[in-house]
């Protein structure tokens, strides 16, 4: 069985082990890249019935470094075969390593989380910079702590009434937590001065911003 493709977030954890690494050689025998691929195993993201017997083993897992390195240092194609993935989160994150590393650390410091829920959908990342597991732990939590708030009547953002649009519109209003997504913690419950409501389309645009809206900018998506 051949080896799945590295998702966001592992490449997220990956990048942010070798930039934190500095002149460090990474092998196989590396501690860093022993508990890199500890914590790649332990993560639910791939269902075990995907997974081979070398599956994120510290031999794949720092090839997979060292390929990317010789293609960033301009071999066109290493023997190694990166994905296109790797090289295109790296740009995304050029001179941003300080919240690449933010959010691997995100990561790691709900990984008790992560390995407890039933997450798999890598498809939940859409519109998250910080990968499927962080974005699953935002409405996770959002639901979660969010439904004991009780709602307002309009979107607290653009002011909608949906009840008084549709017929059907009363209850569509949803709680956003306000929280950013590499300050969560999945032990932790939030409460109503952290949550704002709103329409499902402001919700969805929040969630499309970088720096994350906190409860003294967010009205600022609107033109």
């Amino acid at each position: 069985m051949a080896n799945v493709g590295f998702t966001r977030d592992e490449i997220i954890l990956t990048l942010d082990v070798l930039y934190s690494a500095g002149d460090d050689k990474l092998t196989k025998n590396s501690p860093k890249i022993e508990e890199l691929c500890s914590v790649l195993q332990t993560l639910p993201i791939h269902p075990e019935e995907k997974r081979p017997p070398n599956f994120r083993n510290t031999v794949g897992v720092s090839d997979q470094i060292r390929g990317f390195q010789e293609e960033a240092s301009g071999v066109e194609r290493s023997r190694w075969g990166i994905g296109k993935k790797f090289h295109k989160i790296a740009e995304e994150f050029q001179g941003r390593t300080d919240e690449l590393h933010e959010i691997a650390n995100a990561i790691r410091r709900n990984k008790d989380y992560f390995c407890s829920c039933n997450f798999g959908q890598v498809e939940e990342n859409s519109g998250f910079p910080e990968g499927s597991l962080l974005a699953h732990l935002h409405r996770v939590i959002e639901r979660r702590d969010g439904k004991k708030i009780p709602k307002k009547e309009r979107c607290e953002i653009c002011q909608i009434d949906m009840g008084r649009i549709y017929d059907e519109g009363d209850g569509c209003l949803e709680q956003h937590l306000l929280v950013p997504i590499v300050k969560l913690d999945a032990g932790k419950k939030y409460g109503a001065d952290e949550f704002i409501t709103v329409c499902p389309n402001c919700h969805a645009v929040l969630h499309r911003y970088r720096p994350w809206r906190t409860q003294g900018d967010y009205k600022t998506i609107l033109k």
